[in-house]
């Protein structure tokens, strides 16, 4: 391969005289810092059977506490699989650990000692992992706009910050399915806006996703793991050596589609917006399940107060304040025409289990529900779930032919660590907090006669069960099969307990805060999931004041995409992760 060139590079910066106080300290430490650190950056020269080809600089950018030494064979195998006359610059960052203040020194450094080697390339690609690729895109976006004339993002993605901003150059999310530090999920939600939102591969290849099958996040570099990785990665199902390879191809397309002649940028198109359909069809469960979520980061929720999407339709429900006149005004900016009415699995599933009808006079009655995202806390307005037809304090004569309109609330809970966009957490909906009219009031006004309060939902532990057991079955048959195939031989099942019903504390239901709970058995084997749940009797048929409340069952609910989450991320990490034996993991679910 081409020779490497280990240095030790010098900073210049404008005179401090030009620069405030602060400005000028500042760089006199990230001087410090990349002098420090400088000692193992490296360079490969291209390849001498390459001579004749266009010439192209390559800077890869490690990730935290990952040496950069380590990314000398993923450098090899791109210089090999590149038909460019390709240079390769590894800068090192202090401790390993790219950051702000050393970036544009590191970055501007192995360039200009890459250009005094003989280096006349006129287009430069960064190519960038995991940390390192978060502070590529602070670099790219502040002080080092246009530096760069591509972007290479591996095992990390586009910042949502990022994700509408003109100043990245064209760039490339590269990943692997297996990745434990960055969810799938979260590549899912990249594929959704940079792909599906774009007009599909072939019209996305400015932004393309691309997930290699079988690559988890170390495949990126080699050498001792460190602490992180070692803790949270799941175990990669190729060699290193095959691994780097189908990372080579990818970014080598990729620089063809951007810099390649005629014939070269057709070919290398066609390649990219193959892998880039790949990806599609590898994570169409997981953004199906995304969907059914009604997951925030596709498009945003909707506000049924001041409704936006016409196809929401959501008739409201008390539509009153507990303090008259104090309804809360409308959010600035008002959500998006396409914007998520509410969750389709608890408008379909979920209502349809909570209503009981299988086996009843009533079970061949049309049900309809229609749900919206809102606070379960919210009296500004009250948002309860309603019954419209039949009417309140009417039921239907024949429960057979019976038609029910109906309406429910549900509040996605997140995990708040997502907020710092990392993708190292779950990122779909750690709980539903969904309000249900009660069993009891739907086959009331259903028609069905001599219906038992107790029985249907006051002491009945096995409906919010019931409905949580259906989103984790689904999961399984939607997951595709080699996902299937590698949880049920590593992961962790879940197996579902009696509901629990919380009590009246002194603000109200303790049901709000009483979380959807994952405990995990004393073998590690399996992870109970139980329910909390509160309910209260029906009184003539609803047709009260809303400050009765009456004929509610409410349930702390799994998402379908929560249960697809687990089974292609978090449930393997306990038997299927390469953390050391004798770590004691956190229960990340």
């Amino acid at each position: 391969f081409g020779s490497s060139h280990r240095i030790r590079l010098k900073s210049s910066a404008a005179s401090s005289c030009h620069l405030g106080f602060k400005m000028a300290r500042q760089l006199r430490v990230a001087a410090a810092l990349f002098a420090c650190a400088s000692a193992e950056t490296f360079f490969l020269q291209p390849l001498e059977e390459k001579a004749g080809a266009q010439e192209l600089a390559l800077v890869l950018i490690q990730g935290a506490s990952c040496p950069n030494d380590g990314y000398k064979p993923l450098a090899e195998a791109i210089q090999k699989a590149s038909p460019y006359k390709l240079w390769v610059g590894v800068p090192e960052f202090a401790a390993d650990t790219p950051q702000p203040l050393q970036y544009g020194f590191a970055f501007d450094g192995i360039v200009k000692k890459m250009k005094e080697a003989g280096m006349k390339a006129e287009r430069t690609v960064i190519a960038a992992h995991s940390l390192g690729a978060v502070m590529s895109q602070i670099f790219l976006t502040s002080l080092g706009k246009g530096k760069a004339d591509g972007l290479v993002l591996m095992g990390a993605t586009v910042l949502r910050s990022n994700r509408n901003s003109a100043d990245l150059p064209p760039t490339l999310t590269l990943d692997g399915d297996l990745d434990g530090l960055l969810h799938v999920t979260r590549q899912a939600e990249a594929y959704f806006h940079q792909v599906e939102k774009a007009g599909g591969p072939k019209a996305a290849l400015d932004r393309p996703v691309v997930l290699l099958e079988g690559l988890n996040h170390w495949s990126f570099s080699s050498g001792d793991l460190p602490g992180n990785v070692a803790k949270h990665d799941i175990q990669a199902e190729v060699s290193m050596e095959e691994g780097h390879a189908m990372i080579a191809r990818t970014i080598s397309d990729f620089m063809g589609a951007k810099f390649g002649d005629a014939e070269e940028k057709k070919n290398a198109q066609a390649a990219l917006a193959t892998a880039v359909e790949k990806t599609g069809e590898l994570l169409k469960p997981v953004m199906e399940a995304m969907h059914m979520e009604g997951y925030r980061y596709f498009n945003p929720p909707c506000q049924s107060d001041y409704p936006t999407n016409p196809t929401c339709q959501y008739p409201k429900y008390p539509d009153k304040s507990l303090i008259p006149g104090s309804k809360a005004g409308p959010p600035n900016p008002m959500p998006p025409a396409d914007c998520t009415c509410g969750s389709e699995w608890v408008a379909t599933v979920g209502a349809h289990t909570m209503a009981g009808l299988e086996g009843t006079a009533a079970a061949t009655a049309t049900l309809i529900d229609k749900d919206a995202f809102q606070d379960v806390s919210d009296v500004r307005p009250f948002h309860l779930p309603h019954i419209f037809e039949p009417m309140p304090g009417t039921a239907c004569e024949d429960p057979a032919t019976c038609k029910i309109n109906m309406t429910t609330v549900t509040m996605p809970i997140y995990d708040i660590r997502d907020k710092l966009d990392t993708g190292l957490y779950p990122v779909t909906a750690s709980e539903y907090r969904t309000k249900f009219k009660s069993r009891e009031a739907i086959q009331q006004q259903a028609g069905l006669k001599d219906v038992n309060f107790t029985e249907t939902d006051k002491f009945n532990t096995d409906t919010c069960r019931s409905i949580n057991q259906k989103a984790y079955e689904w999961a399984l048959s939607k997951a595709s099969p080699k996902a299937l195939a590698r949880f049920q031989k590593h992961g962790q099942p879940f197996v579902f307990v009696e509901d629990l019903k919380s009590g009246i504390g002194p603000t109200g239901p303790t049901w709000i805060h009483d979380e959807l709970k994952f405990e995990p058995t004393e073998d590690k084997k399996s992870v109970k999931v139980q329910s909390h749940y509160f309910t209260t009797g029906n009184k003539k048929m609803g047709d009260v004041s809303f400050f009765e409340t009456v004929g509610y069952h409410y349930c702390k609910l799994l998402s379908p995409a929560r249960a697809m989450e687990w089974i292609y991320v978090d449930g393997l990490k306990e038997f299927y992760g390469i953390k050391p034996e004798s770590s004691n993991s956190e229960l990340i679910v």
